[in-house]
Formats: structure tokens, sequence, C-alpha cells
């Protein structure tokens, strides 16, 4: 097996937290979520509205050989924590398939990316991932590769064979009710709370914002938001934010928003004293820090995370299936998994390192990237032409 992996020098922990802003965090750096919309399909399929694609049906026959090269590719943009996690689930599904695994990341340059592409283009591929960076430059390389037979993979974009696909809606009201049963459950349904959003980020982490407020109302009249600000993605930004906030609001008690601003929360809250067990602090995006923070117990009491390790062997596992022949998933669903205990935390940890057992069982695997539609080689002009919208 060879893996020609372009590894990017100098890359800092600051540079990882801005690159969140284009990973499921985000993804969004280029309004790939969008709120509304319907999934198009090409070919014999009709119109399929967002979020109505059935499941993915695992038992459809082999077709022909398709005579695709036995190579899979991925076109990493960043060097961060969550590609870097998704490059391994990829690479150890390829090694498990007997494909060649290649991958190089492009450091955010456009024009390195498209040279990267054209270069997997040029030595062979079968099926080729990428992740979005400047689309009016993927697409015609993208375009080329699908008329070519390729399984072209993407995280929320097209034209695509299989879209990675997700709703921020459904990633902010998971965090805003969580919190919510919480303040019933443990504060006497009363609790103020500061929401740290990233709507300036990007339209589409507006959508998810509307998701958590809309979850904190089913906490009843008694949880109120009595401070909603606005942050970018970084520790500092929170801890500030934080720090000024429990100046005129001692009395917060839950604190929401991306895990790398809640975790500036969390160190602003215990620098002042003010941090305290009964408090709620929740984050987005599964950060390790986060993680070991609930894990430990005490006021950081969930993060969401997304599971980029069994991702990337689904993508591995399904590319090698197009080479082959079979029939694959149309979309992966990225869910939102809410990690809000000790054991819940193990659990995702377990089973994000060992996707290989993880994935051979279903239900196990769809409990976090439930798998929707099919298509293989044979029907292969059935591809996206527009983001899909889970319902």
């Amino acid at each position: 097996m060879s893996d020609p992996s372009i590894w990017e020098s100098g890359h800092t922990r600051k540079d990882t937290l801005r690159y969140t802003a284009a990973g499921l965090l985000g993804l969004t750096a280029f309004d790939l979520f969008a709120a509304s919309g319907a999934a198009a399909t090409h070919g014999s399929e009709l119109l399929v509205a967002a979020g109505k694609l059935a499941p993915w049906d695992s038992t459809r026959p082999k077709g022909p050989a398709t005579g695709l090269p036995r190579r899979i590719a991925w076109a990493n943009t960043a060097a961060a924590e969550f590609f870097l996690a998704l490059t391994a689930g990829m690479k150890e599904a390829s090694k498990r398939r007997n494909m060649d695994f290649v991958t190089a990341i492009s450091g955010n340059d456009p024009a390195k990316n498209i040279e990267q592409m054209e270069s997997f283009l040029a030595r062979g591929v079968g099926t080729m991932m990428m992740q979005p960076l400047n689309l009016a430059t993927q697409r015609p390389v993208m375009r080329r590769a699908l008329d070519s037979g390729i399984c072209v993979e993407g995280l929320i974009t097209f034209p695509t064979t299989l879209q990675i696909a997700a709703s921020q809606y459904k990633v902010g009201f998971t965090q805003g009710k969580a919190a919510a049963d919480y303040a019933k459950r443990r504060l006497g349904g009363k609790a103020e709370v500061l929401y740290m959003n990233l709507d300036s980020l990007a339209p589409a982490l507006v959508v998810r914002h509307k998701g958590v407020l809309a979850g904190l109302k089913t906490g009843g009249s008694g949880v109120k938001v009595v401070s909603d600000q606005g942050v970018d993605v970084s520790v500092e930004t929170g801890f500030k934010v934080m720090s000024t906030v429990i100046q005129a609001k001692p009395n917060i008690k839950i604190v929401l928003g991306g895990d790398s601003a809640v975790l500036g929360a969390y160190q602003a809250l215990d620098q002042a004293g003010k941090l305290s067990r009964d408090m709620y602090l929740s984050g987005v995006d599964g950060d390790r820090q986060a993680l070991a923070l609930v894990k430990r117990g005490g006021a950081y009491k969930a993060s969401i995370a997304f599971a980029w390790k069994l991702m990337g062997y689904g993508l591995g596992q399904f590319g090698a299936d197009w080479i082959e022949g079979k029939s694959i998933p149309r979309v992966m669903v990225a869910a939102p998994i809410l990690l809000d205990s000790p054991a819940k935390v193990r659990k995702y940890e377990s089973d994000s390192a060992n996707p290989a057992a993880t994935f051979a069982s279903r239900a196990r695997y769809e409990k976090y990237l439930p798998l929707l539609g099919n298509v293989s080689f044979a029907n292969q002009k059935l591809y996206w032409k527009k983001e899909y919208v889970p319902g």
C-alpha cells in the first residue's frame, strides 16, 4: 500500500480552531448547511423532498466489474484534528479491502487543492473523497471524475455520488433541549442562560442558533436566555465573553455554544470562583478537552460530537464497494451525538477506536451515521446536483 500523504507543517491549536469553522462544526464557511431545499436526482428517479430518501438497501445484487483502479483518494484541505481522524478511518478501511489509499493536504490553498485532485485523476482512482474549498474551481474536476465513472464522495456538497449531510437545526435543537431538560430535572425549571452563537461565521449557523433557542423553549418560561453573544471559534473569545457577562449576570447557570468558546467560559468561571457543579455547560464538536471534562464530572455536562473516524471508515468501505460494482448509499447523515455522561463518552471513544467492529454492526454504525438511498456504477449517472438536507 502506498500513502503519499502531504502533511502541512506549522499547524497550531489556533489553526485547528480556525479550520473547525470548515468542519462539521461549520462546513459552513461555504454556506453548505442550508435550512431548506430539495434533493435533486438525475436519471430515472423522481425529485425527492429533503429528508425523504429510503434507508440504504445493502441486499441489492452486485453489478458487473467496473474496471476502475483499486485506488481511493482523499483530497484533504487542512491538517485539522477532525480531518486527520477521517483520514485514519479511510486509510484503515482501504487497507482492509486491499485498496491503494492516497491523500494530500492543500493547506486551504484552492490552487493546490485542484492540482492534487488533478494528480489523483491522472494517476487513476476509482473513488475520490473531497472537502469543499473553492467550489467554482473544484466542480469541473468533480464532474470530469463523475463522467469517468469515478465515485465522488463529498462533505455537504455537489456534484457527488455519495454526499455527507447534516442538519444544523437539529444540532442546535439537540443542544438546547438537553439543557432545558436539565433545568427542569435539576434546577426546578428556572435557569438563566448564556448562549455564544457563531452567526458571523456563515448564514447557515444562524439555523443552528434558531435550533438552540427552540430547544431551550421546551424548558418553559423559567429558562431564560439573558445573554446571546456572537463569538468566533476560540477558547480566548469564550473566556473574554464569560468574564464580562458574569459581571452583569452573576446568576447564569447554563452556558451553551461551540466547545472552544464554552471551554473558555469554563476557564473564566473557574478563575472567578463562580464555577459550581450544578451548572450546565455544553458545547458542540466533541473536542477532546471537552470530553475529558464530561468524563470528570462537574459543570461541563455535555458535548455534541460527530464520528469523524467512523465516517472515514465508512467512506473507505463504500468507495471500495463502488469499485467492485456493489450498491452503496447516496447519503451518509452526520448525526449529532449528545455525549452527556462518562459512560456515553467512553462508548463513543470505544466505537471510534475500533471502526471495523462498529461498521460490522449496521445498528451500531447508524447510531452515528444513518445511511440513505442506493446508487452503483451500473447507474452512475444518478448523482447529486444539490445539497441534501436531512429531515
